[in-house]
């Protein structure tokens, strides 16, 4: 069952108890006035609540931004309704939740313009002497607030990166090992066939005419030692064409072994078997894929789920499917990334699609005839 809501502990618990250090003593003194004058503080709550939900099933990233900028206009107009500044708490709250939303240079003008409308507000409405102490003061609380949120952020980014930067390389180093192991034994096979193999066929031969040739008790032992020898040839043929059978590559562990290091997303993979999947070209070019598109998800938009799912109508056709849930996406335009993808698919003979979908990101890779194997 989709979780509509979904939140940090410590983060709920802050949002929960700043709101009370603000709306408990302003309720207090606003007793006295109009039930719309409670308004700004009694809506402020709700809106932190949902613009901190980290859960992305229910509303995209578009209502939240209404959401901050609600927000924001509750907050300055509660700056009319009480001559206490205690209210610029909440904007500290909200320059913190707006580094997780905005650029660090929208967030340097929030900042100034939340000072500027305080300095204002006090002075012309409040008919106050210009209290630029206190702007500063809660400037500098805004900036603080600012840099550690934002410092989190790039922190948060930065053990994403390490952690798929990690998965990926466990997952080339799947595939590489499976490619070497394959030539490690068409190299011995032929090393079995064409030295030891001609070895023992001119071992045979001369033994055969030393058998013939040879007086008793020598020709017994040569008999038993030209059975042997030929025993010896049959056993390293067996395993010449033992060694020579292709080892089938196993893309579905190392897809597996990609998605179970991705942070933040929640990847199902649907693997289904076909003979194009034992083309080690073919292979590489998913595994690069799947990779990119993970990347492309982490960096571009907020999804929680991905699913990878192999499909094929026959053993002629065979599609893949990658689509995310990251519906915050606007509408895309294809970079390095993406046509980098299309010219390995077009490369090997198959079509390359992506677009965006209702519920997110979605991209195909279709091949309809088998290659050959390497």
């Amino acid at each position: 069952m989709q979780s509509y809501f979904k939140y940090q502990p410590s983060m709920l618990l802050a949002a929960l108890v700043t709101w009370c250090a603000v709306a408990i003593p302003s309720l207090l003194a606003l007793a006295a006035t109009s039930a719309w004058a409670w308004l700004p503080h009694i809506l402020l709550l709700p809106l932190i609540l949902l613009v901190t939900n980290e859960s992305q099933h229910s509303y995209g990233y578009t209502v939240r931004y209404w959401l901050l900028a609600v927000m924001a206009i509750l907050i300055h107009s509660a700056g009319f309704l009480l001559l206490s500044s205690v209210y610029l708490i909440y904007s500290v709250m909200l320059i913190a939740i707006l580094a997780f939303y905005l650029t660090p240079m929208l967030s340097y003008c929030y900042i100034l313009l939340a000072s500027l409308a305080y300095l204002f507000t006090q002075t012309l409405f409040w008919e106050r002497p210009w209290p630029w102490t206190e702007a500063g003061m809660f400037a500098s609380f805004h900036l603080f607030s600012f840099v550690v949120s934002h410092r989190m952020g790039q922190e948060r980014v930065a053990k994403e990166q390490a952690q798929l930067a990690n998965s990926q390389l466990l997952a080339t180093q799947s595939l590489l090992s499976q490619s070497v192991s394959r030539q490690e034994r068409l190299h011995l096979a032929r090393e079995l066939h064409d030295d030891v193999g001609h070895q023992l066929t001119s071992l045979i031969v001369n033994l055969d005419v030393a058998r013939r040739t040879a007086e008793e008790p020598q020709k017994s032992q040569l008999k038993q030692s030209y059975t042997l020898a030929r025993e010896t040839l049959e056993k390293i043929r067996t395993l010449v064409s033992d060694k020579r059978t292709e080892q089938p590559l196993d893309l579905e562990a190392v897809l597996t072994e990609l998605i179970s290091h991705i942070p933040r997303i929640n990847v199902s993979l649907q693997f289904h078997a076909h003979p194009l999947l034992q083309s080690l070209s073919h292979a590489h070019c998913i595994l690069r894929v799947c990779q990119e598109s993970i990347t492309n998800t982490l960096k571009h938009s907020n999804a929680t789920q991905m699913r990878i799912e192999f499909s094929d109508s026959d053993h002629t056709q065979w599609t893949m499917t990658i689509a995310d849930n990251g519906n915050t996406m606007q509408v895309c335009r294809p970079g390095n990334g993406l046509q980098g993808l299309q010219e390995r698919v077009t490369e090997l003979g198959g079509q390359f699609d992506w677009q965006n979908t209702r519920e997110g990101f979605e991209v195909q890779v279709h091949f309809k005839e088998v290659q050959h194997h390497e």
